[in-house]
């Protein structure tokens, strides 16, 4: 690397018909780089360092070699890793490492690593006895030991009481349920890939949850309701059932089996935006209980492909709006970032190392009202479709465990 700086090599960006790209590759084959290609779209970029070597790069680059910084870049390690993390796929060999503009960049990056390992939750939850992931129940299963099991009923309980403070009832839910249901809410259409397989009980087939809502949404349906009901707030620390890749699970942040804090609001249109305060509201009480206090958020707007009316589109935007607005919270837009089924809000906070992940989630839902044909009696008598919020705070309890 010290040589390549020495010799400032220049980089040069070079466009290419995909046919052109296509026998540069096959002349070097090059297989991977072949699959890549297939998913760029034209015009196809390289980029050239020197004479002889050549890549598939976006860019863009520093103009030679020269201009970096020979004190301030490290090869990091070696490993094995899954091309495009499919375990099914050849297993490649990956080279970590990282560059910064200038040596006091790179020593505090190194500094932040060496804290995130000394950090790192998994070792503190063994250090401690406080959990651990037995291969031989299964891989992303958590076990919960005596301390980490007392740690974790506290924060359930302050969650329960917060809730309760906060107006809302708690439910408790099967963890299995027959597989129309999955076919009615859609999961089996595109949530598919991340669900366990079938079970077949009495020549009935079963699936373990992946989430929540369509259990809430029965029991909504499980009566008729009137919108002198409304809003309606459900909670529940339901344990939810995910097929992750092996390669991709990492001790209690990404698991198999884990519990969400999720809850629903049925409420009338005009009620939004006072919903959506109150859960910001609730969020905040929450997060910062346990100092949880710098935020980035973001509003994501309606994507090119969705369901629902323009005017309830419309008008769930403006409520979320509104509310981050009354709030006073600084946000940013995701143009087009929603969900098919809604606009959404998604919260990330700050660990003690700096570091940002996703925390809490907002969400309108304009697909599951529709798809199970909900409806409370409105002050005229006719039959009106609720708005349904799907809301976590924590996200999950595993996760939000192993970032505290």
């Amino acid at each position: 690397m010290i040589k390549i700086i020495n010799q400032k090599l220049p980089l040069q960006r070079v466009e290419v018909s995909r046919a052109e790209a296509e026998t540069r590759i096959k002349a070097q084959n090059e297989p991977y780089k072949l699959e890549i290609l297939e998913g760029l779209q034209e015009p196809i970029t390289l980029y050239t360092l020197g004479e002889k070597w050549w890549d598939l790069c976006a860019g863009p680059h520093v103009e030679h070699t020269g201009q970096l910084n020979a004190k301030a870049f490290e090869l990091e390690s070696v490993a094995g890793a899954y091309w495009r993390g499919d375990e099914n796929r050849q297993q490649l060999q990956r080279i970590y490492g990282t560059a910064f503009e200038t040596p006091e960049q790179l020593s505090e990056h190194k500094r932040r690593i060496e804290e995130a390992k000394r950090r790192d939750h998994r070792r503190i939850g063994t250090d401690l006895d406080l959990f651990s992931i037995e291969d031989e129940a299964g891989a992303g299963l958590v076990f919960w030991h005596p301390r980490g099991a007392r740690m974790r009923l506290l924060i359930e309980d302050f969650w329960r009481e917060a809730h309760f403070a906060g107006g809302y009832e708690l439910l408790y839910t099967p963890h299995v349920a027959d597989i129309d249901l999955w076919k009615t809410s859609g999961h089996l259409d595109f949530y598919r890939e991340s669900m366990f397989g079938p079970m077949t009980v009495d020549e009935r087939e079963y699936q373990l949850k992946p989430m929540n809502c369509p259990f809430h949404v029965l029991t909504y349906a499980s009566t008729l309701r009137s919108y002198k009901e409304l809003p309606i707030r459900w909670a529940e620390l339901g344990t939810v059932y995910r097929y992750e890749r092996p390669g991709v699970m990492h001790g209690l942040m990404r698991v198999r089996g884990f519990t969400q804090d999720d809850a629903h609001v049925f409420c009338l249109p005009e009620q939004i935006s006072d919903e959506i305060l109150k859960i910001l509201d609730l969020t905040e009480t929450i997060l910062s209980t346990f100092d949880f206090r710098n935020y980035e958020i973001n509003l994501s707007t309606r994507p090119e492909k969705s369901i629902g009316d323009d005017a309830v589109w419309d008008l769930a935007t403006k409520g979320l709006t509104e509310a981050l607005q009354r709030k006073g919270w600084d946000y940013k837009i995701d143009e087009g970032g929603g969900a098919f089924y809604g606009p959404k809000i998604d919260l990330k906070i700050e660990d003690a190392i700096g570091r940002m992940w996703q925390c809490s989630t907002i969400q309108l839902d304009f697909n599951l009202p529709e798809r199970f044909g909900l409806e409370y009696v409105a002050a005229d008598g006719s039959r009106q479709r609720p708005i349904m919020i799907h809301r976590a705070i924590f996200g999950s309890l595993e996760r939000f465990f192993g970032i505290m």
